[in-house]
């Protein structure tokens, strides 16, 4: 049975240590002992192999995949020591980590070798960088991805990021509306008593009500600086259709001024008090907050936060009517994905999307035997399986020649020396994959 990683490397060094002493006062025995249990311990040593398959769709759109496209060129290989894959128009090969990128390829990932066991990271090089790797949500175990805070979601061409999740109604937690570009506080005029003849902008009322005082919430000077906290809540609460929120669901964005165009502020300062400007209805929990990623100046008006309570539905994402998230983009199916909430968790799931439900890969992810995942780069989809490494096992251990002198065992210890480090440390030099002799993998004409 084999000994954890860690300790078959506190083994390995205790060998290497005893080598060395029984090297410099050439005792036979002592060699011959140290040598034996360097071999037992590199023996010990789990390793493991990758299996590769790529999928590469022809067309280079929006950096998109499509997982119901037939002709899809595909390759399989096998990985058994620290690799990069690279792309070349549709081809995707592998190269050891200190080679330079060929001329005209672009780097997807990186598969590094540490202790018997591979992890997956981006693959940065001098010459360029590779894409955001993201996870294939369809491919994950059970069929869905746990979601936490923070995490990066994207439908076809379009992006979430998930701001807030609440499970459960325990210290009284609501959502939090802020947006980047709209935190600030808007401060009632301290002196309402010489705001008696302006006049309110909405209701054409002169002066500031009881509970309902003046405010300048935008840019805008003249006689239609002031409007009562009140109409502007009650405008914005109809903008927003706040009236018709479910269990306390809404989409909630920074509303500009219509005449000056400003952004009205946040919070509002009552009694040294900071509250929301807008009146949102109480979320029922659990609930979670995306909040829409736009990609360009031109989609700004789209940006804003979706508030969603899932206390008695799941959350469908699509293009569609029935969607509670709708999302008007080519690139999104009418049914997308969906959130539901299960035993305390959010799970997010694919329903057979024509682009795709991914997450981003936050962090260098072990690739744990016997499991896979599949990573998307633009417009290709590595599909890794790590499994242990047949080769390795059948290692036999170096001995020494009869008759051996001196100088052979010093010889055989670098080579004892370097064959244990060869095992903890990939080699770099030498890289090239093991193709696979599966049928029906073949490169697509």
């Amino acid at each position: 049975q084999a000994l954890p990683s860690q300790a078959i490397k506190r083994e390995l060094e205790k060998a290497r240590r005893e080598l060395l002493l029984a090297s410099e006062g050439c005792n036979a025995d002592k060699l011959f002992l140290a040598r034996e249990e360097r071999n037992r311990a590199a023996q010990a040593l789990p390793s493991q192999a990758v299996q590769v398959v790529s999928r590469t769709w022809a067309r280079d759109s929006h950096d998109l995949f499509d997982f119901e496209a037939h002709q899809l060129h595909t390759k399989t290989f096998t990985v058994q020591k620290s690799m990069v894959c690279v792309r070349r128009d549709t081809n995707v090969e592998t190269l050891s980590e200190r080679s330079s990128l060929p001329l005209g390829s672009d780097p997807l990932l990186r598969l590094e070798q540490k202790d018997g066991t591979f992890w997956v990271d981006k693959a940065n090089s001098p010459q360029s960088s590779s894409k955001k790797l993201w996870l294939v949500v369809r491919d994950m175990p059970h069929g869905g991805h746990r979601l936490s805070e923070n995490d990066m979601i994207k439908l076809g061409r379009f992006k979430f990021r998930v701001r807030q999740l609440v499970a459960s109604a325990n210290g009284g937690a609501q959502p939090e509306l802020r947006l980047v570009d709209s935190g600030s506080v808007c401060r009632p005029d301290s002196s309402q008593g010489d705001l008696r003849s302006a006049m309110c902008r909405i209701c054409l009322l002169e002066g500031p009500g009881e509970d309902d005082p003046l405010i300048a919430p935008c840019a805008c000077k003249g006689s239609i600086q002031y409007v009562h906290l009140g109409c502007l809540r009650h405008w914005i609460r109809g903008r927003l259709n706040l009236s018709d929120a479910s269990a306390g669901s809404y989409f909630y964005r920074a509303l500009p001024c219509e005449l000056c165009k400003a952004i009205y502020p946040t919070y509002v300062a009552l009694g040294g008090e900071r509250t929301p400007l807008i009146e949102v209805p109480q979320t029922q929990p659990p609930f979670i907050v995306l909040e829409n990623m736009v990609r360009d100046s031109r989609q700004h008006a789209s940006r804003g936060l979706h508030v969603v309570s899932l206390a008695d539905m799941v959350l469908k994402l699509g293009r569609g009517h029935e969607s509670h998230v709708r999302i008007a983009d080519v690139s999104i199916s009418r049914c997308h994905a969906m959130i539901r909430f299960h035993r305390g968790q959010f799970i997010l799931e694919d329903n057979n999307s024509k682009f795709g439900t991914l997450v981003a890969m936050k962090k260098p992810r072990l690739l744990e035997s016997g499991s896979s995942v599949s990573i998307q780069m633009g417009r290709t989809v590595l599909s890794l399986f790590a499994h242990s490494d047949p080769s390795a096992a059948n290692m036999q251990p170096l001995l020494p020649p009869a008759g051996s002198t001196v100088q052979d065992e010093r010889a055989l210890q670098h080579s004892l020396l370097n064959c244990g480090s060869s095992r903890m440390e990939p080699d770099d030099a030498a890289g090239e994959a093991v193709p696979s002799e599966e049928p029906g993998h073949e490169a697509a004409a």
